[in-house]
């Protein structure tokens, strides 16, 4: 355990900082509830976080870690990450009861944290996606080393009809000559590794996901995405595109049992861009996902994506196609080592 006094109006204030076990887990449940309860508006997470038994199930397993704030030895606070996979640590959120001292409060957990996975930052990227209030807390986070990604979530409006009006009448058989596209079957999931991997490897998300600078990593990210780990896969509105029948393309699509459907991954091959693929291959993903909502197969709520927006030509190809900008946030990242 670690102690932290911080002194104001001549009171001493004392912070402990604890690794989360059993003998706090009947008092640490408020806290953990109070942070469930804002999750969505304080934290702008678009499911519901695990209930606090599922929370504490998932700890117990080694799925979750937990590092804690006490005062006065009750939790009024906590930071939970999970180092699996293993080359990446991902801090899921850092939240505290109350906003007096915040900062105070969340650095003393952040140092933990980090002494906490001293030994294991050496082979492990960590990613932190400072979602919501989180945002305020960007600049102590800059001093322990972490970079940033600016980046955007945008949302395509489901009930707008004209919108989806437009995207019918797109003929998809304008495409130039030798390509189509299918929807995915598991046939071509090494296909699909391959692709994500070579249309990944050089982006920015290898600095927050280190399974994209590797072909076995990608075959995690694909396995993960089709067998509905990452929410319930969508093969019929996930467009592979072809050239001469070889994978060259693709827009996978999935959805959260709150009815928000998702765009994970796209990609063309850097051989085959400049050919203004990307947005019919959008567009045809987007729709088949609409279609599924109208025939009552699919329950939604929202469609989004997310990007890095200092890529403007990919700001441009969601905006053409209708999508529009909901929130950004900082995506903070530590190279390994």
């Amino acid at each position: 355990m670690v102690q932290f006094v911080k002194t104001k109006e001549s009171i001493a204030f004392m912070y402990d900082i604890a690794v989360l076990e059993e003998k706090y887990f009947r008092v640490f449940q408020g806290a953990y509830n109070d942070f469930r309860l804002r999750a969505r508006t304080d934290y702008k997470f678009e499911i519901d976080p695990l209930l606090y038994d599922d929370f504490i199930d998932s700890f117990t397993k080694g799925l979750i870690n937990c590092i804690i704030l006490l005062e006065d030895s009750i939790p009024t606070g906590f930071l939970a990450y999970t180092t699996v996979p293993h080359d990446v640590i991902e801090l899921f959120v850092i939240h505290c009861l109350g906003n007096e001292d915040i900062t105070e409060k969340r650095r003393c957990l952040f140092e933990k944290f980090m002494e906490q996975t001293k030994s294991q930052r050496k082979h492990s990227v960590v990613s932190y996606a400072m979602l919501g209030v989180q945002e305020n807390f960007k600049k102590d986070v800059a001093e322990f080393g972490f970079n940033f990604i600016d980046t955007g979530v945008v949302v395509f409006d489901i009930k707008n009809k004209q919108a989806i009006k437009e995207l019918s009448q797109f003929n998809f058989t304008d495409l130039p000559i030798g390509y189509k596209f299918t929807p995915y079957r598991d046939i071509y999931f090494e296909e699909l590794s391959e692709a994500i991997y070579n249309s990944f490897k050089d982006s920015s998300d290898v600095n927050f996901d280190a399974r994209f600078a590797s072909l076995d990593g990608c075959r995690d990210i694909t396995h993960k995405i089709t067998t509905s780990i990452y929410g319930r896969f969508l093969p019929q509105a996930s467009k592979i595109l072809l050239y001469e029948n070889r994978l060259v393309g693709f827009c996978l699509a999935n959805v959260t049992g709150d009815g928000i459907a998702n765009l994970p991954l796209i990609g063309i091959l850097p051989e085959h861009r400049g050919f203004k693929l990307s947005k019919p291959l959008v567009k045809a993903a987007v729709l088949d996902i609409i279609k599924l909502h109208q025939g009552g197969i699919v329950e939604l709520n929202e469609l989004n994506a997310s990007l890095d927006l200092s890529l403007q030509s990919a700001v441009k190809m969601y905006e053409s196609v209708g999508f529009i900008q909901s929130y950004r946030y900082s995506q903070a990242y530590l190279p390994r080592g």
